[in-house]
């Protein structure tokens, strides 16, 4: 099952996050229309960027950023061929190449995280190589908000599971060469029940203004913003990206797996456990769980918290009799083990255990006995993590149903809650059951623009009475954008659209005065081609996709469209009219050459 079985390749390093912020706030954003709230101002996009600098005082951190994420000193550390970790290989030590846009459907939270991207590559073009093509984007899921108790500036408290598949039929290549583990790799995508493969790394121990001694709410903080803003206010581009640690893995996707969502048995946290959310795989003779987002740090050298032995046991639901199944020492999830091989850990099982592990729910529990993980037996995954749709649009989405991970194979009863965009206020919930297969069909009309959870619910373990919470629900986010037909129907002048699209793309993303003044009617009318190729809604997956807050309205695409034809329209006529001073294309050409 994807990356708990072998082989696979573990790659370790870091990121950088460089999103603008300033979206993350009311005073700033309306996140169900898309809309920047501007101050009253003659000239509101420099009133808005005066306001978004005056607010790094107060948490804004990077009104100049880009979003872009990108992997630096990130390589492949190890692989497992199916005897435990290794290094001795020519693709260990290769480079990890990625970058994406950082965006938040839910600007304000933080549960709707994804990566858009082009590609991702581990090693170099000619030589040792995994090239993986997007198949989706990358999604965040099981944030962890007490990961880290020292590094507590913003969200440096926190970790994070990021995770995409790639199909082979979307151009995924393996170079292997001599390389034992890319070879093994190679060989074992080769059956049909391989789609292709699965990348899963663990983001943590984030820093901001470079400087991992921040912590919240301190007078060395509140300098780094001050400085901050003397920056910005002397003029220039100045983001201030963020940075994180990471592990990784790379491992197989099976049919009927989640791409975007770890596989396996969900192990979740009880009460004020000590662990967070692992997944489990058991074979006939091992059992692997992956504690990459589990196990605390405890100091700044990132020590790994020691829970002494812990043991992994299946429990009867119904007598709750408990059978043991092996167990895990700190030498196996302590710092070095944790980099080593992405916080995957596999325990061999004597002749017959793994039959006591069928039908039974995995428990992990301390010295002491105390439970600190229970599996939820029933987990159903969304097909879209997060979707957006357009104001009268009606689709259908799904969510498989897993059954100790694998998927359901008869109907399933499951109650659907909706919950608001902050992710904290239910409805009632409705009964619902999936068909034979596992799978919950729900159909969703855009009637009116605004931001909803879907979260599925099998009992009281799950049911998200005080909202969302990241590290037991499983659930989808669906972004409806207004259709905005007033816009639409404007006149296509250059103020209109300048006032009523470009403005909040000019407000909200000074970086972008490096590529296309938006202000200019000059450069948006010279570079219309390109502005409507990257805001061309087939290209919404792609890495240059603007905007880059996929926040643009259908009414907002139409006016910009229309003003960008006809400007060309009007181009063109004068160039049919005017014409090349008489001359061929050809003699045109050539008096470039003489002086």
């Amino acid at each position: 099952m994807s990356v708990l079985e072998t082989p696979r390749i573990y790659f370790k390093g870091q990121v950088t996050w460089d999103p603008i912020v300033t979206n993350n706030y009311d005073t700033n954003y309306d996140e169900t229309t898309g809309a920047t709230i501007y101050p009253s101002a003659a000239d509101k996009v420099k009133a808005f960027r005066e306001q978004a600098v005056d607010a790094v005082a107060t948490g804004n951190w990077n009104p100049h950023g880009t979003h872009r994420a990108t992997f630096f000193e990130t390589k492949v550390c190890g692989f497992d061929l199916g005897t435990g970790t290794k290094t001795a290989d020519p693709f260990v030590s290769a480079g990890a190449s990625f970058e994406g846009m950082l965006v938040d459907l839910e600007p304000y939270g933080t549960f709707s995280s994804q990566l858009f991207f082009d590609s991702l590559c581990f090693g170099v073009d000619g030589g040792y190589r995994i090239l993986a093509p997007r198949t989706s984007r990358i999604t965040a899921r099981y944030i962890n908000f007490r990961r880290n108790s020292v590094n507590t500036f913003i969200a440096g408290v926190a970790s994070v599971v990021w995770q995409t598949s790639f199909a082979k039929t979307d151009g995924l290549r393996i170079d292997a060469f001599d390389s034992t583990a890319l070879k093994g790799l190679a060989a074992a995508m080769q059956p049909d029940d391989i789609v292709g493969l699965t990348v899963r790394f663990n983001a943590y121990r984030t820093i901001y203004f470079d400087n991992a001694d921040l912590t919240r709410g301190s007078p060395a903080g509140q300098a780094a913003a001050q400085a901050l803003m003397a920056k910005l206010k002397s003029g220039g581009f100045q983001p201030n990206p963020a940075r994180s640690l990471l592990v990784g893995v790379i491992g197989l996707w099976r049919k009927a797996e989640p791409g975007h969502e770890p596989d396996g048995r969900a192990l979740t946290p009880i009460g004020n456990s000590a662990l967070a959310t692992a997944h489990a795989r058991v074979s006939a003779t091992s059992l692997t769980i992956d504690l990459a987002n589990s196990v605390r740090e405890t100091d700044k050298i990132l020590t790994k918290q020691d829970l002494g032995s812990l043991s992994i046991v299946a429990v009867d639901p119904a007598t709750q009799a408990a059978e043991p199944l092996g167990s895990i020492d700190y030498s196996q999830y302590n710092r070095a083990a944790y980099e080593a091989s992405a916080g995957i850990v596999t325990v061999q099982l004597p002749a017959g255990a793994a039959q006591n592990a069928v039908g039974r729910n995995l428990e992990v529990r301390d010295a002491a006995g105390t439970t600190l993980l229970s599996e939820l037996a029933m987990r159903a995954v969304p097909a879209a993590p997060n979707l957006y749709l357009d104001e009268g649009q009606n689709v259908t989405a799904t969510f498989q149903v897993y059954d100790r991970g694998q998927p359901a194979a008869a109907s399933v009863p499951v109650t659907l809650f909706r919950v608001d965009a902050g992710g904290g206020k239910p409805d009632n919930g409705t009964p619902m059951t999936t068909d034979a297969k596992g799978v919950l069909s729900i159909p969703v009309a855009a009637t009116a623009h605004g931001i909803t959870a879907y979260v599925p619910s099998f009992g009281a373990a799950d049911q998200p009475s005080g909202g969302i919470n990241p590290l037991v629900n499983t659930y989808m986010y669906v972004r409806v954008r207004p259709a905005d037909p007033d816009v639409a129907q404007a006149p296509p002048t250059w103020q209109n659209v300048y006032n009523k699209v470009l403005a909040n793309w000019n407000a909200m993303a000074p970086c972008m005065d490096n590529w296309l003044k938006l202000d200019d009617p000059a450069q948006v009318t010279a570079y219309g081609a390109m502005l409507k190729r990257l805001t061309d809604p087939t290209r919404f997956e792609a890495f240059r996709f603007m905007p880059v807050t996929r926040d643009m309205s259908a009414g907002e695409r139409t006016l910009l469209y229309k003003f960008l034809d006809a400007v060309k329209s009007e181009l063109e006529l004068e160039s049919i009219e005017a014409g090349p001073d008489g001359r061929s294309f050809a003699e045109l050409s050539r008096s470039l050459r003489r002086g």
